[in-house]
């Protein structure tokens, strides 16, 4: 189940329109969230399909992350 910041990364995507990048997944979160961070948690979102992370960077949340913050 993701939780804390994930959670948050899961918001911004669904916020962004359902589809984002890490860089603005980054900003959006603030400058003391380093980008490799970012990529490491999408990673890991990912591995466990709450979003796609396509080989162009770009981040596509799925069913399961929009049931875990809940549509809007």
């Amino acid at each position: 189940m993701a939780s804390g910041t994930e959670l948050q990364i899961l918001r911004i995507i669904r916020d962004e329109g359902g589809e984002t990048t890490p860089g603005l997944v980054s900003r959006k979160l603030g400058s003391s969230w380093g980008i490799d961070y970012i990529r490491l948690l999408c990673n890991s979102l990912g591995r466990d399909d709450y979003i796609d992370v396509l080989k162009s960077g770009k981040l596509i949340i799925t069913a399961k992350g929009m049931q875990a913050v809940g549509d809007k």
